[in-house]
């Protein structure tokens, strides 16, 4: 009897955290199923609140893919461009301490790790302009399957008769 008392109560504690509580991201694939157990459990609990929450995190992943943002490498470059400036200024104190060819030779390899990292940092934003994408389209198609789910129908556009 105490086994019983205790395994009902685990699954009344299990059962509550399921009900109440919710996935940190959408959990629905782009073939409409939802991953993982515990999600599962949730959309078989929750039912339509499970649902409507997808929905609202799926639009928002949408929207905020979806509008135009910041290269991922401007914040790189940002920091880059003072830690350059900061050299210079030092290049500058130095300079009577260089030979020429020392000189010449920080001012090539400056140069050249300019040219290093401007393609590093469009291989950065390339990637990241592609995962941006991706994710678009998962989203084109996970909204319709979670809307078709809450047989939520969007109003079609009506024939205007000449």
């Amino acid at each position: 009897m105490y086994k019983a008392v205790i395994l009902f109560i685990a699954l009344l504690i299990l059962g509550g955290y399921l009900y109440f509580s919710r996935p940190e991201k959408v959990v629905l694939n782009e073939k409409g199923n939802v991953e993982g157990l515990v999600n599962k459990a949730r959309a078989m609990l929750q039912g339509e609140k499970f649902w409507k929450y997808q929905l609202t995190m799926a639009n928002e992943l949408y929207i905020k893919n979806n509008t135009p943002q910041l290269p991922s490498s401007a914040e790189m470059q940002s920091l880059y461009r003072k830690v350059r400036e900061d050299e210079r200024l030092l290049d500058e104190k130095m300079k009577v301490l260089y030979t020429t060819e020392e000189q010449t030779a920080k001012t090539l390899r400056m140069k050249a790790d300019s040219i290093e990292l401007a393609g590093k940092w469009r291989s950065i934003d390339d990637a990241a302009e592609a995962a941006r994408m991706q994710e678009v389209q998962k989203f084109k198609i996970i909204i319709p399957i979670i809307e078709n789910k809450l047989h939520i129908s969007k109003p079609q556009s009506v024939p205007i008769p000449n």
